[in-house]
């Protein structure tokens, strides 16, 4: 993980082989609000996608096992949260999609669903 910053106070780390992000919830929601923060967000979003296949991620945070979720608001949005840390962890892409709410995010919500843990 390398830590990147955007400004003087949001700071996140991201996968140096995925271009994944980890942060904590008040980081992500903070960069949600910054214009052009999604350029943080600079992985292959398809590859993002092979990853939520993956079943067993460890919190780069603390180690402990994460949960897999789906966006409340975004249900085609599947992330891992941990339940020690409370740290979020989107794949590449996720952050991007997450900030963006669109029509198109509606119809994606319909043909993926939820994400069963």
């Amino acid at each position: 993980m390398i830590v990147k910053n955007y400004g003087r106070k949001i700071s996140v780390n991201r996968c140096s082989d995925c271009m994944g992000l980890f942060a904590m919830p008040e980081v992500l929601l903070e960069m949600k609000q910054e214009w052009m923060s999604e350029v943080l967000d600079s992985g292959d979003p398809k590859v993002g996608r092979k990853l939520d296949e993956i079943e067993d991620i460890s919190c780069p945070g603390c180690g402990a096992q994460m949960d897999k979720v789906s966006d409340e608001k975004q249900s085609h949005i599947w992330y891992e949260r941990c339940p020690d840390c409370s740290g979020i962890y989107f794949d590449a892409g996720e952050f991007t999609d997450w900030k963006y709410d669109t029509l198109l995010d509606r119809i994606r919500d319909l043909i993926r669903g939820r994400r069963d843990a």
